[in-house]
């Protein structure tokens, strides 16, 4: 922790976020994740700054936990590993499971998909009857965002028949939701170099 050591109201500020929102994902992630097994859903959100003083959002990637603070001039280095720690710890997930990802405002100028690693490694995770690999150690997002997972469930079910055009698809899941729903052809098209 780089927190000084003389600075104790900083110190409990930390300590009372992390507190809190540990508690928040766990009692988020208990309320939800029977519905999901039920529905064979890997991937679902467990917070997203639903306090105010807490600027992140948590998502849970069949037993990972990716976890991104929306970052300002006023955050501290310490920050988002402290959360980390406290969310893991409450979860009971592994070190090696969490995935920290700071997450910048303002305009980007496309580094918002640069690679941040180069492990190339994968793991599978489940949505209904499809099943995606995702990346969480090499970029700040893995490209299976789950507040799409609606969205992604009305195009399977208006795609039979029809021709699909996926631009900016960036990892083509919305295409894949498409075959799946019987579409006569099916076009991705993304700029980006990831």
């Amino acid at each position: 922790m780089n927190i000084s050591e003389n600075d104790p109201k900083r110190i409990a500020k930390l300590e009372n976020q992390a507190r809190m929102l540990a508690d928040k994902v766990k009692k988020t992630y208990a309320h939800l994740r029977r519905r999901f097994a039920r529905q064979n859903i890997d991937v679902f959100r467990l917070y997203d700054w639903d306090i105010p003083e807490i600027r992140a959002v948590v998502d849970w990637y069949a037993g990972h936990l990716v976890i991104g603070e929306y970052t300002r001039t006023q955050s501290t280095p310490e920050w988002l590993p402290r959360m980390g720690e406290a969310v893991a710890e409450a979860m009971g997930v592994a070190p090696e499971n969490v995935h920290l990802k700071e997450r910048r405002a303002g305009k980007q100028d496309g580094r918002r998909y640069e690679r941040i690693d180069t492990t190339d490694r994968k793991f599978l995770v489940s949505e209904r009857d499809l099943k995606f690999y995702v990346n969480p150690w090499d970029y700040v997002d893995t490209g299976l965002f789950s507040d799409h997972r609606n969205t992604r469930q009305i195009v399977r079910d208006l795609a039979a028949e029809k021709d699909f055009l996926n631009l900016y698809c960036y990892t083509a899941t919305f295409s894949c939701y498409t075959a799946k729903g019987g579409a006569r052809s099916i076009t991705s098209v993304d700029r980006s170099e990831t």
